[in-house]
């Protein structure tokens, strides 16, 4: 027990137990947040405060997110004074960064991570397990009888609650990282039984993927292809495995969609969002003549995400330096001045956010935000790669090509997070922002990590 207790890093605990706190729900990821920033404060003198350009843009893009905030609002009008309370409220996401960044690099470490891995991977069974229970179900509840409804009566909700169908976005946010140490470790211990090992590997990959599928997330899906593809690409070891994982996938996929007409149903509607001349999802029998003259030569805007978008620049050009604060967007978006937006869809340009995460920062924070956020993004984003292109053919050490492979995993979940062409979840929101800064931080950490060891990798191949 001592020696359990001598390895735990305090300050990798918050991002060990985030993932099973967004399984909870709302109430346990905040818990979890503040006992961050209880460790903060607490180890404050212990932590170490990295001077580096992304860190310093990554500072400034909070401060301008508290000013812009604060230059929104009427303090005085109890509305506005919780959106500021908010914008400071979300400094947790900059206090989780910074104590993750701060995990011992010691003899403990690599303990450390396995942990973590071992806690998301658990985390990925449970979901994919009620998923496929939900999926099966006829009346579609899952164990805890949540039902698959919203908007969607086929859309998955998993063990997230009926107002929150994420498990496709919490496989592959938060899960795929797991799904990754899960087959380099299987197959790094299992040496000598490789054939059974392979099949059990094959198949809970298999599972990940049709689980992300059924869950009816589209955009999850797309992302769990992106991030796979990516990762084969920067992956040294286990390539041609992966590919043929990719090969069987296809076939199954190919019969899921022909087999299940709601999902068959889901993709020709997103096929033609991007490809038809003129889909819309509006009934244009119900708009007049006068709103037909709104028509956006570029079909996509004329539907509800196009208006988002369309209505985000708006308010951006309204509030050019510093937006119109964190939830800023539904705010003004109902504005009168709006309607005149290019889109048959003017009417349904509201919404809590705009759908996308660079028309969010743009609106919420302006030009000075948005610059500061997409610096960080390009910097943290280049030195990772950087360092991943460094390793590929480094002889390094067990441990290490098992954090590797978790490194590119996390570097390709990123990348997909912020791939620019998608609709996202809100940046600002409690459950999505804790998805993307998990991985944030988990990244800032391998960054640190690979730092230290490059230098002794560098003088050891150079001795061979």
């Amino acid at each position: 027990m001592r020696e359990i207790k001598s390895k735990l890093d305090i300050s990798l605990l918050p991002i060990l137990l985030l993932p099973i706190a967004i399984v909870i729900g709302q109430v346990a990821i905040s818990l979890i947040l503040l006992a961050c920033a209880i460790i903060f404060l607490t180890k404050f003198k212990d932590l170490k405060i990295i001077f580096t350009v992304e860190n310093f843009f990554l500072t400034f893009f909070f401060f301008i997110l508290i000013i812009s905030t604060l230059i929104n609002s009427d303090l005085e009008k109890q509305s506005e004074l919780k959106n500021f309370i908010k914008s400071l409220l979300y400094l947790k996401f900059f206090i989780l960064y910074f104590v993750t960044c701060n995990g011992k690099i010691n003899k403990y470490f690599y303990s450390n991570l396995k942990y973590i891995f071992i806690t998301i991977f658990i985390c990925l069974i449970f979901v994919l397990f009620d998923v496929f229970y939900q999926y099966f179900h006829p009346q579609k509840l899952d164990i805890f009888g949540y039902k698959a409804t919203l908007d969607n009566a086929n859309r998955l909700t998993g063990p997230f609650g009926n107002n929150e169908s994420i498990p496709g976005a919490f496989l592959i946010k938060i899960t795929f990282i797991g799904l990754i140490f899960f087959n380099y470790f299987m197959i790094e211990k299992y040496k000598d039984k490789k054939i059974i090992f392979y099949i059990i590997i094959s198949s809970i990959n298999l599972l990940f993927f049709i689980g992300v599928l059924i869950s009816g997330e589209r955009i999850s899906f797309l992302m769990a292809i992106l991030s796979s593809i990516i990762f084969i690409i920067l992956t040294k070891r286990l390539k041609y495995f992966f590919i043929i994982i990719g090969a069987i996938f296809i076939l199954i996929f190919i019969y899921i969609i022909s087999s299940n007409q709601y999902i068959q149903n889901r993709y020709k509607i997103l096929g033609n969002y991007f490809f038809s001349k003129d889909f819309v999802t509006i009934d244009l029998n119900k708009i007049s003549d006068d709103d037909h003259k709104k028509k956006n030569r570029i079909n996509f805007l004329n539907n509800q995400w196009g208006a988002h978008y369309l209505t985000s620049i708006e308010i951006l050009k309204d509030k050019p330096i510093f937006g119109s604060g964190i939830k800023g967007f539904r705010v003004n978006c109902g504005k009168s001045k709006y309607e005149n937006i290019k889109s048959l869809a003017y009417f349904k340009r509201c919404s809590t956010h705009p759908h996308n995460l660079y028309f969010e920062i743009l609106s919420e924070t302006g030009i000075m935000g948005f610059l500061s956020i997409i610096i960080f993004f390009i910097i943290i984003m280049t030195k990772s790669l950087k360092q991943i292109i460094f390793l590929y053919n480094k002889n390094i050490t067990y441990e290490d090509k098992i954090i590797l492979s978790c490194f590119i995993a996390t570097f390709a979940v990123l990348a997909s997070i912020l791939w620019p062409i998608r609709s996202s979840g809100s940046f600002f929101s409690n459950l999505n922002g804790s998805m993307i800064w998990f991985s944030i931080s988990l990244i800032a950490l391998f960054n640190r990590y690979f730092n230290t060891k490059i230098d002794n990798y560098n003088s050891v191949n150079s001795q061979v």
